[in-house]
């Protein structure tokens, strides 16, 4: 019974998401009151779900809870100014008008959502390529545990230079203000399931998307054997580039080892530190 749980837990989580924001948007109900209700919702029953099914006991402890929620809302409200900016910008400039606004809206969603993704792998990969960019986005690999909420944690500077390309991207083939809510709110979601502390299991479907078996190898605390499974949503970047990892002989028999970055153990604990951390020699 617990192994139908484990590979069920997956698509019902993000399929449930998927039709209650595309159905609470085609009800005409306003984009932001359906995506970020929805996010908490779907936030607070990962909590829920980890606490009764953890991979891991020991990452319960909770000792960094303050801190990655604080993250998580100021990077939730830079999404947020940036999406407001997409707005503008649209209304005051003409762009190319070659996405695809006359098929469905979930069809729609999952464009906006491979362009986004893309961008995001990339900028992911070259930040363990270039030392400025990896001194931004160590705050994310700094934590020592994984959970759904530190799937946002990151360096408010690399928010937006990991975010920004996709969006603008969007923006300039006429992607409307709408679909990008939307798909960001799902990519929110997945990102929860990315970086869970729930013990479940993707089966073929780790094949596809970015689950946590996958990533939790990105997050092993040697940086030389952190660097695979960039990917945000799909794999198929991944593979492409060749930076695809998995073992699950490995995870089943030795697990992932430490959480973190083995090389620095005394990163600073707080938010006003870990922000300045990037600028100190």
């Amino acid at each position: 019974m617990k192994r139908i749980l484990q590979y069920s837990l997956y698509p019902i989580f993000m399929l449930s998401a998927w039709c209650l924001i595309l159905l609470g948007v085609q009800s005409g109900l306003n984009q932001y009151l359906v995506t970020i209700p929805i996010i908490a919702l779907f936030g607070i029953i990962a909590l829920f779900l980890e606490k009764w099914m953890p991979f891991e006991k020991n990452w319960l402890d909770g000792k960094d809870w303050n801190l990655d929620f604080t993250y998580y809302i100021i990077n939730y409200l830079i999404k947020i100014s940036a999406q407001f900016s997409f707005i503008w910008v649209s209304a005051y400039f003409t762009f190319f008008k070659w996405f695809p606004t006359n098929i469905p809206l979930w069809i729609q969603v999952i464009f906006a959502l491979i362009i986004i993704d893309f961008f995001l792998f990339f900028v992911h990969w070259q930040s363990h390529k270039y030392q400025w960019l990896w001194k931004l986005h160590a705050i994310h690999h700094s934590s020592e545990r994984l959970y759904f909420l530190n799937g946002e944690k990151r360096h408010a500077l690399h928010q937006i230079l990991e975010g920004g390309p996709g969006i603008i991207a969007c923006l300039i083939i006429g992607v409307p203000q709408q679909v990008v809510v939307l798909a960001l709110a799902f990519l929110a979601i997945n990102m929860m399931m990315q970086h869970t502390n729930l013990d479940y299991k993707a089966g073929i479907l780790k094949k596809f998307f970015c689950v946590a078996e996958l990533h939790r190898w990105h997050h092993r605390a040697d940086f030389k054997d952190a660097q695979v499974n960039y990917g945000a949503w799909l794999t198929i970047w991944d593979y492409i580039f060749k930076t695809s990892f998995d073992d699950p002989k490995i995870y089943t028999s030795e697990g992932i080892g430490e959480i973190g970055i083995a090389e620095e153990p005394n990163f600073p604990k707080s938010y006003l530190k870990q922000i300045a951390y990037p600028f100190r020699k």
